[in-house]
């Protein structure tokens, strides 16, 4: 049951003032050069086939294992690992004290410009929260179009129905356990610092949020599947457009619940 609060009583203050500077999450002001993306995946997947373990009697990703000891041998800030099948998502994840570290870091500490997917240090390590957020850099080229190699840029493909609807699933994985996830929900939302705006220990603050996911015009939604506070919401966050350019003021959210565990 996802009972942790997503906040620290003593927290409401300092999310508010902070709010302005997170709002970037999930954006990049400037366009990333071909090679620099290219040399960002190559180096990921040399960690994928260092950390990645598929069980050869299986090809169901809930039975796959990710080798944390060695993730945290690179960087002891590494609390999970996210798959989308059929995508280039295929990442550790990231949670630091510092909510900025992650937007223009690496897995190895090093400056890039395409950050590392992360957590907020509001949100439980162990994914128990009602709502996580994750959020990620998409990338675009120096004509405002999508870079769909790096990060969360995939995720603009969950904006065309039948790819959302094709698609279904996300795994994340942790120390202690494996979740499979359902999305229910791609939309795009205004650039609001969500976990400013909602209490989600509240049923009723939670419930809005659903609704706002399910509701907002153009959203492709699973309205069959359902959420509640125990099964919770996962949410990806990506931006919709380069700073300065329209639509640089939302950003796409791809929402899931939880629909299957296994312990480690």
């Amino acid at each position: 049951m996802k009972t942790k609060s997503l906040f620290h009583p003593f927290k409401g203050l300092m999310i508010a003032l902070m709010a302005a500077v997170v709002l970037l999450s999930g954006c990049s002001s400037e366009p990333t050069k071909e090679q620099e993306v290219s040399k960002v995946q190559e180096a990921y997947h040399e960690v994928q086939e260092s950390v990645v373990k598929k069980p050869e009697a299986s090809t169901d990703p809930i039975d796959r294992e990710i080798d944390f000891a060695k993730l945290k041998e690179i960087n002891p800030e590494v609390i999970g690992w996210i798959y989308v099948p059929n995508t280039e998502i295929n990442y550790p994840i990231l949670q630091s004290e510092d909510n900025e570290k992650y937007l223009n870091t690496n897995l190895n500490g090093e400056p890039e410009v395409t950050g590392s997917i992360y957590i907020e240090n509001f949100n439980a390590a162990d994914f128990s929260d009602p709502v996580t957020l994750v959020y990620g850099h998409t990338t675009f080229d120096s004509t405002g179009e999508y870079e769909l190699e790096t990060m969360f840029s995939e995720l603009h493909n969950f904006e065309d129905p039948a790819y959302f609807e094709a698609n279904p699933y996300i795994y994340i994985y942790t120390p202690e356990k494996t979740m499979k996830y359902q999305i229910f929900s791609a939309v795009v939302f205004d650039n609001r610092y969500i976990p400013g705006n909602y209490q989600f220990l509240d049923p009723v603050d939670f419930q809005n949020y659903l609704d706002e996911l399910r509701n907002t015009p153009g959203a492709n939604v699973n309205r069959d599947l359902e959420v509640t506070q125990d099964t919770g919401i996962l949410t990806l966050s990506t931006c919709m457009a380069p700073s300065g350019q329209p639509g640089s003021d939302q950003r796409l959210l791809i929402n899931a619940t939880e629909v299957q565990e296994v312990a480690r």
